[in-house]
Parts: C-alpha cells; structure tokens; sequence
C-alpha cells in the first residue's frame, strides 16, 4: 500500500489533468447536486462560507450568488489547474465576494467560528475526515452548517443497473484476469454510506445530523459527450491505465452499447447523491 501522500499525490494529478474539462461535460452531475444542495443551505445574505475541494465551483459559485456582494466565499483544492480555472470563472462572472486558494483540505487552518457554512462536495472520502470534522466544527460559527455531498450509487433501479452493466463488463475486459487496481484508482476512505456519514459526523462532534437520499436521471448528449465525460473525473484513472489496444477496443465496444440506448433526450444515467448536514451547537 503506497503511503497516503503518494496517494494523494497521484488523485492530485489525475484532478488536475482532468481540471479544464471536469464537470463541464456529460451529466455535469457535480454542478447539478452542488447547486440543490445550495439551494437547501440557510445560507444567510452577508455570510462567509468556506468550501473544500472546490473543484470547478459546484458549491462555490452557487453559494457566492446566495451571500451576496456583502458576504465572502473561500474554496480551496489542491489541483493547481482546478484553482487556476475556477479563478477565471470567478473573474468571468464578476464575483468580488469569491476567492479559490490552493490548498490541502488536511492541512488548512482559520479562526474559529470563522465561517456561517463550510461545504464539501463529492471530496471527503479523499481525506482525512476524522481529524478534519472536529476542526471543521472548530471553523464554523455557533449555529453554523458543515454540509456534505457524498457519492452514492443507486442499486434499486435494475433498469439503469442493466443499462450500464456492460461499461462495468468492457471495463474489467480491458486489464488483464488478475489485475488488482491500484489504491488511487478506487476511493481512498468509505464515507458514502447513512451510516458511516452519520457516524463521522456525530463522532466529530455535530448535532442535528441530517441526511438526505437524491436522486437524478441526467443526459449524456451522445456518445463523444459520454466519451469526454470519462476523460473527465474518476474514471481517467482506468481509461489512462489501459493499453492503446484495449483503450482503443474499449471506446469502439461502448460507442455500440450507447448508440442502443439513445434516447430522444440522450443517453440517460441515474446519478445519486448523500447530503449530510450537521451543526455547530449555539452559544
């Protein structure tokens, strides 16, 4: 098992060579779910909102638009690119109250009670989310918010479970029989469950712990969009790993499968996301 910062070091990577097109392709599942969570935040005119692993802006941007010019957003990642992109869309949108930093969210310290709400979207099982909720809590303001977007996926539906069952099929075609990936490749820490999700977060100290199922049929436009997609966020991982041969069988085999289910509106995927929310005791 590589040591925790090489890990980090190759996710860091992998983020920042997928940062121009992340979440600007595809379902855009993150700016989706980001922006419903927003919308469900208390999010008072005036306040300061800290937000981790900001990636491209899914929370950020939507939470800047809700504070107002009198209020302030930080976000922070750790993918250069990712930093430089969201600052030049901050700068499009003329958003003086936003700022994005490159930083660690492991290692980032502030006041206390610095910040109305901190936000973390589809990032904390990348981390070190023992040590970094109670000092989270520490962060926020009493009565403040840490909500959370975790990644989830629905295995009810046996429609789009069989829609998609043969992408997991081609994609374990393409390494050879015994090839174990690596630890990068696959998430890190386990977090996108009710009970580990609440169980963290009471464990850190949290009260009022909250979370919330969400569901989304969203549209891949057609195959190149669900092509570029891949090339996009966690995936990049397995299509950069495999040989020129299978990278190349694997795109042919899977522009068939998405041609067969085309629809009117696209090809469709059933996104899932956890909200957790959990609050600072009032003083």
């Amino acid at each position: 098992m590589p040591a925790p910062q090489t890990l980090k070091q190759e996710i860091i990577g992998l983020y920042d060579r997928a940062a121009p097109i992340y979440d600007q392709v595809g379902t855009q599942q993150f700016k989706y779910f980001g922006r419903m969570l927003i919308e469900r935040l208390a999010i008072p005119a005036g306040g300061q909102v800290l937000d981790i692993a900001c990636g491209r802006g899914a929370l950020l941007l939507p939470a800047a638009e809700k504070v107002g010019a009198s209020g302030h957003v930080i976000g922070i990642d750790l993918a250069p690119t990712m930093v430089e992109e969201t600052g030049a869309e901050i700068e499009r949108r003329g958003l003086q109250q936003a700022e994005v930093r490159l930083a660690d969210a492991d290692e980032i310290a502030f006041k206390e009670g610095a910040f109305d709400t901190i936000t973390c979207g589809f990032a904390l099982h990348f981390l070190d989310y023992e040590r970094l909720l109670p000092r989270l809590l520490h962060y926020l303001k009493p009565g403040g918010c840490f909500a959370a977007i975790a990644p989830y996926t629905p295995v009810h539906d046996e429609e789009n479970l069989a829609r998609w069952k043969w992408l997991f099929e081609l994609t374990k075609a393409a390494f050879p029989p015994d090839f174990v990936p690596p630890p990068a490749w696959i998430a890190p820490r386990k977090f996108g469950t009710p009970e580990l999700a609440e169980a963290a977060f009471k464990q850190a100290g949290f009260t009022d712990v909250r979370i919330e199922a969400h569901e989304a049929t969203l549209y891949f436009k057609d195959e190149a969009d669900w092509w570029n997609w891949e090339w996009s966020q966690g995936s990049r991982f397995w299509v950069e790993g495999m040989s020129a041969e299978a990278r190349e069988r694997f795109h042919r085999e899977s522009y068939k499968h998405l041609r067969h289910i085309q629809t009117a509106q696209g090809i469709p995927m059933l996104n899932g996301a956890l909200f957790v929310f959990g609050y600072k005791n009032g003083e």
